[in-house]
Formats: C-alpha cells, structure tokens, sequence
C-alpha cells in the first residue's frame, strides 16, 4: 500500500520539469563519483574527490536518505508541513518582537508613519534581530536548554549517517545559531580533529544560514517555510556531500558524546548583556557588508555597461555576465515551468542571476535583488521564486571562504594550514548541497506558495495625490 500511495504521488509530478530536476541530483553525485575514480591516481589535489577509493558510503547515503525523509516529512506530508508550517510563523512572529526594542530605542526611523517613501531603515529593523536572538541564544545556553536540543539533534544525525559526535553537532548548530557560533560550540575540539572533520565543519558553515537571520531574508520576500526547511535539509546534505568529496581516512578522537564547555556569566542578565553586545558586531559588519558590495555591484554594472556601448553591445551589465555563467545551473534546478519559452527563458536567467549574486557577492545582496525583482513584478513565476529562495539559502559565497580560514584559525592556530588547505573543497561542498536542497525541494513540493517582501508599502498615504486634492479643492489666493 505504501509504495502505491509513492508511486501516485510520484506519478502526479511526471513532467518536464520533474526530470530535469531530479537529473541535477543524479549528476551531482553521478559526476563527482565518476569523475573521481577516474582521475584518482592523477589529479589527487583536484576540487573532486580527496580520496575516491577510500569513500564510506553509509554517511554519503545516509545523509542524502535522512535529507529527503526530512524533507518528504516539512514539504509534502499533509500532517508535519501543517506543523512545520505552523513552527515557522511562530519563529517569525518570535523573531518580530524585535520591534518592540527598535520602536522605542530609533522611534520613528524604524518605525516610520505610512507615507509612501518612507520606509524603515532596514539596518535598524531586520538587522536589530541579531541583537536581540544573541541574548536569547545566551540564555538558553544559560540554562542548558541549547544544549540539550542540540545534542539530541545531533544523537540522530550520529545515528543515522554514521558522522562524528563534533560533527553532528556543528551541523545541528549550523541550523540554529550560524557557522561561527556553531563553531564556537566545538572550539576545543579543533585541536584534535582531522582534515575530514575540519572539511565537514567548514562545509556545514558554508551550506546553513543563521537563525537570526531568518527574519531579514524573510523581510525581503522569502517564505518562512523555505527558508526553515532549507537550512535544515541542507545541514544533512553537508554532511553527505562533505563525506563524498573528502573521505575519512583517520581514526577520529570524538566518535563519543561531545562534552560543551561552561561559560563564565554569573547571572541571567549578565548573559542577555553578553550576548546582545556580542551579537551587536555582526549588524555594523553586515551593514558594512552591505554598503560596500551594492555600491562595488553599480561601479561594475556601470564599468561593464560603458565597455559594452562601446563594441556595440547595449544594456550589458555585470549582472547579466554571471547570469550566463550560472545559466546551466538555474535551468538543472528548474528554475521555471512557465508553458511560454520567453518567459522560462527569462525568469532562468533572472534565477540564474541570482545565484550569481549570492556566490560572486553575498546572499544578502541576492536576497536584496530578489525583493526588488518581486515588488517591481520582473520574476513573478511562483516556482521561480521558490527556486531561488532555496538556491540563495546558504553562506556559500567566495568571501566567505576567507572569513572561515580567519575566524577558526583564530579559534585553533595550530589547525590554521589545515582549515586553508581543505577551504575550497569545503566551498564546493557547501555549494552543492544548497543545490541537493533545491533539487529535492523541487521534486517534493507540488504548487508553489508564494511570499511577499515585508519591505513593500501597499497601503500607504501618497503625499502627491494629497497636493492633487489640495490644487483640486483649495482656491488659490
């Protein structure tokens, strides 16, 4: 009976688009497997595989097994995506008590009345909520609550992919806290890791996003579900990928139940302080982020722009240049199932841009882009949309692979060659498991939902229709 149920469900999303999605899968693996045990003796320091002839395969299928389950269970079976569902707008409406602070610390700056133009200034709203899930964080690891829920995660993910204590548990804390708290957590293990261990940690930091960060993407158009689900599927993925392109093949000192370090605050509210000014740091670099890469992105649209006048090529941008370049990738994700070519052709490439962005620049600028794409009505295929939710979902842009080498190496200076030497295959890896999520993503889900950014201002008062009515009805003098 149940594989009759499967096979209708299956039967329902025979298509096109259903093939060439699970294709990418296929050829993710297929392709880095093959390609591997073909160069092996020749090209060992090539971006496949470390060491093909040594791959344990129980964690590489049993992470990619434990990804669809949990993704059959978030995305398709009525019941739990009900519940998900459900968690996901509780941590959204958690997340938004945020306001309560910003309204009252900037007043009318993140809280502006509802006049079209003016509105929050997202570095003092969206970002805020860093601040404040710092101090929270803090707390429940005060109390052993953090602690409790990770390590429990983290038992399954052991169990059922055959991963490292500190393994598992980086990647249960991908999910939640982001790839530098989540390192923090296993700081003393780093000394005592080996190359494999230290690739999967950094390649989980790559594929997982921060669950203080979820309240931004979502302001600028991401569905809570997606973006929820992404960080959790792709956890399992890293795990698998991790384990295909860079292969244990030392004895590893932490099989056993990881051991969490105390922290020195004395009270609770000494933890909240701690953490919210720990945290405060992150929102002035992202800011700064921010600042930097969008004003860099309009130097090369225009640069690109003036060159391409001058060959005779209009309306080129750098924008367009990394969008053919991921073109292929966008149309492997299926990217769109519109019937018209045009329109697939377009909302492809504008997908494909997208993951340009995130990986050339940051998934906040992509993220960004995204929402204007939404609001101004450029992408407004359901599928498009959802796609690029998942394919954006992911600290897996190349500055980030210095910021890795920089941040664990000052947590472990002795591993400091090792975190170098394993940080591209650690980028790639991350990579592809943000497009395992997005592949599996698109199988499972049968219509898309759709998300609107937080950012637009649909209801608001037109201070150009107002002098309208004041010329209209007020006799001049």
């Amino acid at each position: 009976m149940g594989f009759s149920t499967l096979g209708q469900h299956v039967s329902d999303r025979v298509n096109k688009r259903f093939f060439a999605t699970i294709a990418v899968g296929l050829l993710i693996i297929g392709a880095h497997v093959y390609i591997g045990l073909a160069v092996a003796h020749n090209l060992r320091t090539s971006i496949v595989s470390a060491n093909p002839a040594r791959i344990n395969w129980r964690p590489v299928i049993g992470g990619l097994l434990l990804q669809i389950c949990i993704a059959f269970l978030v995305l398709r079976w009525p019941p739990s995506t009900q519940g998900f569902g459900w968690f996901a707008n509780k941590v959204v409406s958690f997340l938004h008590f945020t306001s309560n602070g910003t309204s009252f610390t900037y007043g009318f700056v993140a809280n502006p009345p509802a006049i079209c133009g003016f509105a929050p200034v997202f570095v003092f709203t969206s970002l805020q909520i860093i601040v404040y899930f710092g101090g929270i964080v803090a707390v429940l690891y005060h109390f052993g609550i953090i602690q409790a829920i990770l390590s429990r995660v983290a038992l399954v993910m052991q169990m059922t992919i055959g991963t490292t204590s500190a393994e598992s548990l980086n990647a249960a804390a991908c999910i939640f806290l982001g790839q530098t708290e989540a390192a923090l957590l296993i700081e003393p293990a780093f000394a005592t890791m080996t190359d494999s261990e230290i690739h999967t940690v950094m390649t989980a930091g790559f594929a997982c996003i921060a669950g203080s960060l979820f309240a931004a993407y979502i302001a600028f158009g991401a569905c809570p579900t997606y973006i929820l689900s992404a960080t959790v599927m792709s956890a399992a993925a890293s795990l698998a990928i991790s384990k295909l392109i860079y292969p244990e093949l030392q004895k590893s000192m932490h099989s056993n139940t990881f051991k969490f370090t105390e922290r020195q605050n004395s009270t609770v509210l000494e933890c909240i302080s701690n953490g919210a000014c720990h945290s405060a740091k992150f929102v002035w670099a992202i800011a700064a982020n921010l600042i930097v890469y969008i004003a860099l992105l309009a130097l090369f649209n225009s640069i690109i722009g003036y060159a391409g006048d001058l060959v005779g090529i209009q309306g080129l941008s750098f924008n367009q240049i990394i969008g053919y370049c991921f073109f292929p990738v966008a149309y492997l994700l299926g990217a769109s199932d519109a019937i018209d070519p045009a329109i697939q052709l377009d909302e492809t490439m504008k997908v494909a841009e997208l993951i340009g962005m995130k990986t050339v620049l940051n998934e906040f600028i992509a993220y960004q882009s995204l929402s204007q794409m939404i609001m101004n009505k450029t992408l407004n295929g359901a599928r498009a949309k959802m796609i690029a939710t998942y394919a954006l979902c992911g600290f897996t842009n190349i500055s980030m692979i210095g910021s890795q080498i920089g941040i664990l190496s000052v947590m472990c200076p002795e591993k400091k060659s090792a975190f170098a030497k394993v940080a591209v295959r650690a980028f790639v890896s991350g990579l592809l498991s943000s497009f395992m999520t997005t592949c599996i993503a698109g199988i499972i889900i049968n219509t898309p939902i759709e998300c609107h950014s937080t950012l637009a201002q649909d209801h608001c008062l037109s201070l150009h229709q107002v002098q309208e009515v004041f010329h209209d009805y007020v006799p001049s003098t």
